[in-house]
């Protein structure tokens, strides 16, 4: 029971982190989004909460800590990047907080790769002599 809880204070801690990001950076407000193009708004908020959600469950299940460590990163360097003015796209495009957020599923997929990587190392370590 308990590391379900932690799945899912996981999940929300990061989807407001990631709500709160989202509209400090200007992007289009979520609540209208979602009444007007349900399906894009739906897709934004699942990937918000996945972003905490899965990352903890791999690391629960794996014992690893490189799914957690990847996803924070990742959050941390395009909230900042967004926030300095690296890498504007000069046609308007999302910055890379928006690119974070719209690409989960490929972040989701990397933090389990890590996991994967994190746990054969630990495997191939402790089976060496």
């Amino acid at each position: 029971m308990v590391p379900a809880i932690y799945r899912l204070v996981a999940g929300f801690l990061h989807a407001g982190v990631a709500i709160f990001l989202w509209n400090f950076f200007s992007y289009d407000n979520l609540w209208e989004l979602l009444l007007v193009k349900p399906p894009s708004g739906a897709y934004i908020l699942i990937g918000m909460f996945a972003l905490g959600f899965i990352p903890v469950l791999y690391s629960i299940t794996q014992k690893s800590i490189s799914p957690v460590l990847l996803v924070s990163v990742l959050l941390t360097v395009s909230a900042y990047s967004e926030w300095q003015g690296y890498f504007t796209s000069p046609f308007g495009g999302p910055g890379p907080f928006g690119v974070y957020i719209l690409s989960w599923v490929g972040v989701v997929l990397l933090a389990g790769l890590a996991g994967n990587v994190e746990l054969k190392l630990k495997q191939r370590e402790t089976a060496a002599p």
